[in-house]
């Protein structure tokens, strides 16, 4: 079920538009996000898996995440869950990544902030020239941190950088826990 709300969040946010992008091969974009990820504390990505042609559906490792979750260290009401939400997909043309969704909910506190941590390292890495505050800023501009007393819940929210044209969407808990972002890479050389 998770991968059916995943991969209709990101049918919605592609809505057809294509873009260059930058020279990144599925394993070059794979190896600079696990590094992000060790440097941010995250964990990393445990598997790609093609699922088409010019796709690949990626898995995180989960081990940190449940680690936050036992029972004297939950600060979040999330304990129960069986593995993180967050999971990413990298679509390609002719082995060059034009787009990268990365899916998960906001079910509970910890699913939430784990996406988030996750969307912020990898904006780091797709757009090394910007500093912490300016990517905080994108998500904030993206409306990843919504809940449902916020009147543009449901509505896609966009931010165009140098390097990507980033949507998200997130919805209210009541249609869908999912929240995902679609980022389409913009050629740079």
């Amino acid at each position: 079920m998770r991968l059916v709300l995943s991969m209709l969040f990101l049918g919605v946010l592609l809505g057809g538009a294509q873009a260059q992008s930058v020279s990144l091969s599925e394993k070059r974009l794979v190896d600079m996000f696990d590094r992000r990820l060790a440097q941010d504390g995250l964990d990393p990505v445990q598997a790609c898996r093609k699922t088409g042609e010019d796709a690949y559906a990626c898995s995180f490792d989960d081990a940190g995440y449940l680690a936050t979750l036992s029972g004297k260290n939950d600060v979040t009401g999330s304990i129960g869950e069986q593995h993180s939400p967050t999971s990413m997909t990298l679509v390609l043309t002719d082995n060059t990544i034009d787009a990268i969704g990365l899916t998960g909910d906001r079910a509970s506190p910890a699913d939430l902030l784990n996406f988030t941590a996750h969307l912020e390292s990898l904006l780091h890495v797709i757009g090394p020239e910007k500093s912490d505050y300016d990517i905080e800023q994108d998500t904030l501009d993206l409306g990843v941190m919504r809940g449902d007393a916020d009147d543009d819940i449901g509505k896609a929210h966009v931010v165009a950088e140098s390097f990507a044209t980033i949507r998200c969407l997130n919805q209210r808990l009541a249609v869908s826990a999912g929240i995902a972002c679609m980022i389409t890479l913009k050629h740079t050389g």
